[in-house]
């Protein structure tokens, strides 16, 4: 009977297998942050914890270890024993987040964004982007504030029709909304911030939303504007 594997293989030998990861540990390390498959990103989290754990400890073997391990030394040392030592000198671990993006175009592969947390300003990570950007388009859809909604869903039994199928469905709803409460609640408090914080931040978004959305339109119409008048069209603005 064979034991569990220690790693994901990846579907590579060790050798590409090891200096991919290496390849990748280096420039998360380096950037911040990079996209990549959910796979890869599980595996490249192990790894850049353990780089940072050396970092934290700062002795001269941790930094043979780093060295001997990522490349461009000269770049991602300092910030391993200064920058990321700093930032989670009170933290004993978990100091990178992966956050699935969908699937990439063509072989339909889980992708994924992992980052290394910023514990000094948390609404710079990724991951509070994608919740304000999610916020606002539920705020662009509903016309109204949502933020306290989102906070405090409410399941109203009497407004679901009475068979078993479509109440089922309204309550799987309501607990997928309760979940998505639970999120907000924990990117509030690791950014600091109140309700009324938060949604300044859907307000700021979504004015940048339909000021995006208006800028396409005008675009789509200057485009039909010089397909049915082709010379001398006018600038429609």
């Amino acid at each position: 009977m064979h034991g569990a594997s220690a790693h994901r293989k990846l579907n590579m030998n060790s050798a590409l297998r090891r200096q991919v990861l290496r390849n990748l540990t280096t420039d998360l390390i380096k950037y911040g942050r990079l996209e990549t498959t959910v796979p890869r990103a599980k595996e490249l989290r192990r790894l850049a914890d353990k780089m940072i754990t050396l970092g934290k400890r700062g002795t001269a073997h941790d930094r043979n270890q780093i060295q001997a391990y990522l490349y461009q030394p000269k770049t991602v040392v300092p910030l391993l024993m200064d920058t990321y030592a700093k930032r989670f000198a009170d933290r004993p671990g978990g100091f990178t987040r992966v956050v699935p993006i969908g699937h990439r175009k063509g072989d339909h592969a889980p992708m994924a964004m992992i980052e290394i947390l910023n514990t000094e300003t948390p609404e710079a990570e990724v991951s509070f982007s994608y919740l304000v950007r999610s916020l606002a388009n539920m705020q662009i859809k509903e016309g109204s504030k949502i933020v306290d909604r989102a906070l405090n869903p409410v399941f109203d039994a009497k407004a679901v029709p009475p068979v078993q199928r479509m109440f089922k469905r309204a309550l799987d709803e309501h607990k997928a909304k309760e979940k998505f409460a639970m999120k907000i609640k924990k990117a509030m408090r690791n950014a600091h911030l109140s309700a009324e914080q938060l949604q300044e931040y859907v307000d700021k978004d979504v004015k940048h939303v339909m000021e995006l959305d208006a800028n396409e339109q005008s675009k789509k119409i200057n485009e039909y504007v010089k397909e049915i008048w082709p010379e001398n069209a006018p600038n429609l603005k």
